[in-house]
């Protein structure tokens, strides 16, 4: 996108109110189709209008050195022969969209502030049309004019109500105030340190000095000598402390690599044995361009539109670049899902490409959050919003039924109780976790009667028990004003259809009580037995969920969400009948590679220096079971068993004997069980070594 202005004027003036009239109401802007100077030499004018000018370019309309209408380009340029020359005079035209009329009363200060800074009386109006270039009181007036239009639709869009808006406050002030003082001076060290090291690297990008040593290397290299070893590792892993993690899913997505054998190279995916002159060759021609074409983009939607529209295949990689030059106009998340989901709920616009979102989520939140521009703050609301998204996918207003499922060893519980935590700010009465198993009942999980102490004759005495959720649920609809969670562990253990009977209706979205009105209740198979006992004695009453005009009715508050959570390996999975499954978000989660990589450390707190290979460790004997043994996915190891090695291995690089003892102790005998079903028991050694052997591979010694 470019910024021009043009002078919209024939030979014979027409006044400034007929050329609005003639961009408000045509929606075009042009010039003459040719004309020559006062030497007789063709304008060239027409030219960049008809060849230069872009579809989505800005362009202010002005009267010589006065504004008049900033407009967006629409079409190609195109001739009209029907000219009206005492109104839309001019042949050659584009279609524009118009932004924004000019105003003293809106934008006289904007002009006058810009002017003054450049110690000018009006804006420099040379020719009939020009391509803001350089830095000049125009050119800047315009970006600004532009920007200032965007931020006020953006606000303008903003699709949160106010009531949402002050709770994402409260919970952005409460994560806030619970950073340490510790880790605060970790952030603004690391930030120093980072964005110092980077400079080094911009500086070679900015001179055309980055060479594919520095691009590419092995971080062991004697050539790899730039912070992190080798820019690649530096945008990917070592400025993941701070500014968010950005991993390109496979290293040939950086368009070249270097090659484990330390030698040949990979270009993209098609050639995986160039060798350096080829390498050089695509490095100087495709990447260092494309670098240096972002690194001096001024304006930020150049460098969104640098980076999102290049066929640079690691675009994670190119968004951090741009966020170490342009701090305070992003948050420091690159994934895709991550910035859509939070576009979504934010912000009713309809923007098209991640960083273009990234920018008016943090706008939007600077003005919803009161964000101070300090590196600190940065840091903390990227944190911030990476954690509010992971719940939000968790407990979904518009989907409150929820199972985490997948692998043991995943995280499901790990990542609900971080989530609630999160959610409920440390209020631990508003979430109830409770695990399903065989024997659990209807009687357990809603209401019955249940032995309650023996009579003064000796006979057992029975009572009517509300159930766990039923009482979660009165709980909650007694505070609507908040939200709670209720959480199943297991909750494929038990049999489903028993323990919801007819309660299973209410917990649909679409059913679920207000928590006033006497709409969407049911009655249950002991409501008879309620309103008998409430009419013999009034204070049984509490007994009941709803007691309106002598009816028992249950139902579950729409501020109830309903998570549960299973190994899809236990084969009693099959408890979900198509009712049961239909009401239910289903959310995979599977080992997180990246968790091993940046969460598993040795005992003083250091890092393994081969967690890199240990992390392919992990993903091979994974793979194997999935993909050569045929088992599929939901018999791989979670995460979890793999973090072990943490207190196995005695020193910072991870052996091959620290693998085998690993696997020895905590992978061996589980994956020997799901073996059982699929090999006969004199191939189950050969199968079990076989795992063993490829699990270790990727370790040098």
């Amino acid at each position: 996108m470019n910024y021009w202005h043009i002078q919209m004027q024939p030979d014979d003036k027409l006044p400034k109110e007929v050329l609005l009239e003639v961009i408000t109401t045509r929606n075009i802007i042009g010039l003459g189709e040719a004309w020559e100077d006062k030497n007789g030499e063709p304008v060239p004018d027409p030219t960049y209008f008809k060849r230069d000018m872009r579809i989505g370019d800005i362009v202010m309309v002005r009267e010589t050195i006065t504004p008049l209408a900033l407009v967006e380009i629409v079409s190609d340029a195109f001739i009209e022969e029907n000219a009206d020359y005492n109104f839309d005079w001019f042949k050659l035209r584009r279609k524009v969209n118009v932004l924004d009329i000019y105003n003293n009363n809106s934008h006289k200060n904007l002009l006058e502030t810009t002017l003054n800074k450049f110690d000018k009386n009006h804006i420099q109006a040379p020719g009939t049309l020009t391509l803001c270039q350089g830095k000049n009181a125009t050119n800047i007036f315009i970006k600004k004019w532009y920007k200032q239009i965007m931020n006020d639709k953006l606000m303008d869009n903003i699709k949160i109500s106010k009531q949402r808006q002050l709770e994402i406050k409260e919970l952005w002030t409460t994560y806030k105030n619970q950073v340490s003082d510790t880790e605060r001076k970790y952030i603004e060290s690391e930030v120093d340190v980072l964005l110092n090291d980077w400079k080094l690297y911009k500086d070679k990008i900015l001179n055309n000095s980055i060479s594919l040593d520095d691009y590419t290397n092995r971080v062991h290299n004697a050539t790899a000598v730039l912070p992190g070893g080798y820019l690649c590792n530096f945008l990917e892993r070592t400025t993941k402390t701070v500014f968010g993690s950005s991993k390109p899913g496979t290293a040939n997505n950086f368009g070249v690599k270097l090659n484990d054998d330390n030698h040949t190279f990979s270009i993209g995916k098609e050639d995986l044995n160039a060798d350096r002159t080829k390498a050089e060759n695509y490095f100087n021609n495709e990447i260092k361009s494309l670098l240096h074409k972002i690194v001096t983009s001024d304006a930020i939607h150049l460098k969104i539109q640098n980076v999102e529209e290049s066929n640079y295949a690691a675009k994670q990689v190119l968004r951090k670049l741009s966020v170490l030059d342009n701090l305070y106009d992003f948050v420091f998340i690159y994934s895709d899902n991550t910035i859509d989901n939070l576009h979504n709920e934010l912000i009713d616009l309809e923007t098209f490409n991640n960083l273009g979102k990234n920018y008016e989520i943090r706008k939007v939140l600077n003005e919803v959050l009161d964000i101070a521009d300090t590196p600190l703050e940065n840091v903390l609301l990227s944190r911030f919003l990476w954690k509010y998204s992971n719940t939000q996918s968790i407990a979904d207003i518009n989907t409150p039924n929820v199972i985490l499922y997948g692998p043991p060893g995943t995280g499901k519980t790990y990542a609900v109780k971080n989530s609630l935590d999160f959610l409920c700010q440390g209020d631990k009465s508003r979430y109830e976790f409770v695990q399903f198993h065989p024997s659990f009942t209807y009687e357990d999980f809603i209401e019955g009667i249940k032995p309650k102490g023996v009579t003064s004759n000796g006979n057992i005495k029975f009572e009517l028990v509300d159930g766990i959720f039923k009482k979660f649920c009165s709980k909650a609809k007694a505070d609507l004003s908040n939200n709670y969670y209720f959480i199943v562990d297991e909750i494929n253990r038990a049999n489903l259809s028993s323990v919801f009977g007819e309660t299973l209706l209410c917990l649909e979205k679409d059913y679920r009580h207000d928590g006033v009105s006497d709409e969407n209740l049911i009655k249950t198979q002991y409501s008879a037995l309620i309103e008998d006992m409430i009419k013999d004695d009034p204070s049984n009453q509490g007994l009941a969920y709803h007691f309106v005009n002598g009816n028992a009715y249950f139902g579950v508050p729409k501020n109830v969400f309903f998570i549960g959570m299973m190994n899809d390996v236990d084969k009693s999975i099959d408890a979900f009948d198509l009712a049961l499954r239909r009401r239910f978000k289903w959310l995979r989660k599977d080992c997180d590679y990246d968790v091993i990589e940046n969460e598993v450390k040795f005992r003083n707190g250091d890092n393994f220096n081969n967690i890199v290979y240990y992390t392919k460790a992990c993903i091979k004997l994974n793979e194997f079971i999935s993909k050569e043994l045929g088992m599929g996915k939901s018999y791989e190891f979670g995460h979890s068993f793999f973090m072990k090695i943490s207190h196995i291995s005695n020193t910072k690089t991870i052996t091959r004997k620290n693998l085998n003892v690993l696997y020895t102790l905590h992978l061996r005998p589980t994956l020997k069980e799901y073996l059982r079903s699929m090999f006969a028991e004199s191939d189950l050694d050969n199968k079990l070594e076989e795992a063993l052997s490829i699990f270790q591979k990727p370790i040098n010694k």
